[in-house]
């Protein structure tokens, strides 16, 4: 299965090698090259891409910024000439930080390492949706474990390395120590969706949408805006008005 690639980078050349680079592996699909951050993010908007090589320092939209804007980030390898920028591109789960000049086995490793990590996470999804046969999950809250079944949880809210889970006929939400990335991978991608950086709620469980507020049971949950194009074509394509 080959990885759908985009290049950005603001200098033409530097671009031209990447875009070069790409196209001479044969688990790469170069699906388009682009000078500006901002065209490359109506292309991802519309398409589905497994791997960016981007710059970090460009014009209008930094790559930093610009992956900040999305929401399903894909694998990204940093293409840059400065070398101080190591540290927050972990904040991003960066698959490699390149140096220019860039030699082209050096590329190649990058492209390796990629690949490894693309195919891992296919692996987890497919473990993850064979283990979603069952329907309860537990949870270590108070010095106990606690069975939640996963059908009557409400939504998750994240507070740094904590959550709340909201589960119907619960007098109070359950709290465990877990970030809320870890549980969302612990549940049905069917059934779950992110709303927000704080808020993973059971489609189900939704009464209404109003504007960028989403109400379940007696509680109102907020849209952030770098999730609301995602949520709501998840609710247009399961034809919720």
């Amino acid at each position: 299965m080959n990885l759908k690639c985009l290049a950005i980078d603001d200098e033409p050349l530097a671009l031209g090698l990447v875009s070069d680079y790409i196209q001479q592996i044969p688990f790469l699909e170069l699906v388009g090259s682009y000078t500006s951050a901002l065209d490359a993010l109506q292309v991802i908007q519309a398409e589905k891409i497994d791997l960016i090589f981007l710059d970090i320092r460009m014009p209008d939209l930094s790559g930093f910024q610009f992956l900040d804007t999305l929401v399903e980030k894909p694998l990204v390898i940093l293409t840059t000439a400065y070398n101080q920028y190591g540290p927050e591109s972990y904040e991003f789960e960066i698959a490699d930080y390149l140096l220019k000049p860039i030699p082209f086995e050096k590329f190649l490793k990058a492209a390796n390492k990629a690949n490894d990590i693309f195919e891992g996470k296919i692996k987890k999804q497919i473990d993850r949706t064979e283990s979603n046969d069952k329907d309860y999950i537990f949870v270590n809250s108070e010095y106990k474990l606690i069975k939640i079944k996963i059908k009557d949880i409400q939504y998750i809210e994240g507070l740094k390395d904590y959550i709340k889970i909201h589960v119907e006929g619960f007098d109070r939400p359950v709290l465990t120590i877990m970030r809320i990335k870890t549980f969302e991978e612990k549940l049905p991608v069917s059934d779950f969706v992110r709303v927000h950086r704080s808020f993973l709620i059971n489609i189900h469980k939704i009464e209404s949408i109003q504007r960028s507020m989403i109400t379940i049971g007696k509680h109102e949950i907020p849209v952030g805006l770098s999730y609301a194009d995602h949520f709501f074509k998840l609710v247009e394509d399961k034809n919720w008005k």
